[in-house]
């Protein structure tokens, strides 16, 4: 859905994230997913058109500054900038991308298809370059299948990210971070809409399951692999539970609308899916944790252990998410 906003610009530098005194113990970040991993790909596919604030506030992120990747390449001391000859992260996240090969921007533009508008699949299966077996892998996809109503099996989304993940590591990929789904129906856009907000809760639920037995099976039969699962699930439930104790005043409304929130580091959302740079900050504190369990974390960083429990759910069932309401991530 498209908006015309009025907004004044919030970019924080990407130069100024912090970075810890640690020796990055990775050559570099290589990045596949949706627009809570793009750095600017669809904005740049889509002359700025998506997100629609792109030319105005987060240069061409789905956030009012740094993303989570951008945090946690600053934790680990791996440049992250626009200097082709330095810069360390290889990203090939972009908005709108599904686990398949599908994209649900390529839905609201008429024509032409763009190529560079692709699934995580196609973003695995046309990276021809990249066999570094010193990088940190990322695979962070899901929430378009559920919110752009391509599927209501997560067995389907959990297994293009098995698939996913067995082509990395048959490419020689020996750090992998697999990231789960908050919870997709206590978003801004989906909380009050009643059985569809409950059912994507579900979804969310099966698909995290699932992942959570498919990264545990993995880990088991390739032992030399260094597979984490990252519980952003799990992290959200947190903050949403207790608001204060991260120095959020608002969890449940997005600062952006035709104006900007007063202070948008006081909100979990920034539009009506994705976090505030804020939001992302801590997800990329989470992430160092997890890849860098040895490191000394800040206080605001320790935010307890990954998800457990719930692998049993039947992932493979079909859920009925009625009148899901169609979104870009």
């Amino acid at each position: 859905m498209k908006r015309h906003l009025i907004i004044t610009g919030l970019v924080v530098a990407a130069s100024s994230l912090p970075v810890k005194a640690i020796a990055a113990t990775f050559s570099q970040l290589v990045v596949y997913g949706d627009s809570l991993s793009d750095l600017g790909r669809a904005a740049a596919a889509t002359g700025g058109a998506a997100p629609p604030y792109s030319n105005v506030v987060g240069g061409g992120r789905f956030s009012n500054g740094p993303i989570w990747v951008e945090y946690l390449a600053a934790s680990l001391g791996i440049p992250a900038n626009g200097n082709p000859a330095t810069n360390r992260i290889t990203n090939f996240a972009v908005g709108g991308a599904t686990t398949g090969t599908a994209n649900t921007i390529q839905n609201l533009i008429v024509t032409p298809i763009i190529p560079a508008l692709n699934g995580i699949q196609q973003q695995i299966t046309n990276d021809n370059a990249v066999r570094d077996r010193d990088a940190l892998y990322i695979i962070w996809g899901g929430a378009n299948d559920y919110l752009g109503n391509v599927t209501t099996d997560p067995a389907i989304p959990v297994g293009n990210l098995f698939a996913d993940i067995n082509t990395l590591i048959d490419r020689g990929a020996r750090n992998i971070l697999v990231p789960n789904l908050s919870d997709l129906g206590a978003l801004p856009s989906t909380r009050n809409l009643g059985t569809t907000a409950i059912g994507l809760s579900s979804l969310t639920a099966a698909h995290n399951a699932g992942l959570a037995t498919t990264i545990a099976n993995l880990k088991l039969a390739k032992p030399t692999v260094n597979l984490n699962l990252l519980d952003v699930n799990g992290l959200f439930n947190r903050i949403v539970t207790n608001p204060s104790s991260f120095e959020f005043t608002d969890v449940t409304t997005q600062c952006l609308t035709t104006t900007v929130c007063a202070n948008p580091n006081a909100n979990l959302f920034w539009d009506d899916i994705h976090p505030t740079t804020e939001g992302h900050r801590l997800i990329g504190e989470l992430a160092f944790n997890t890849v860098s369990p040895t490191a000394v974390p800040e206080p605001i960083a320790i935010l307890g252990s990954l998800m457990a429990g719930s692998a049993a759910i039947a992932f493979k069932r079909k859920l009925k998410a009625a009148n899901v309401d169609r979104h870009d991530i």
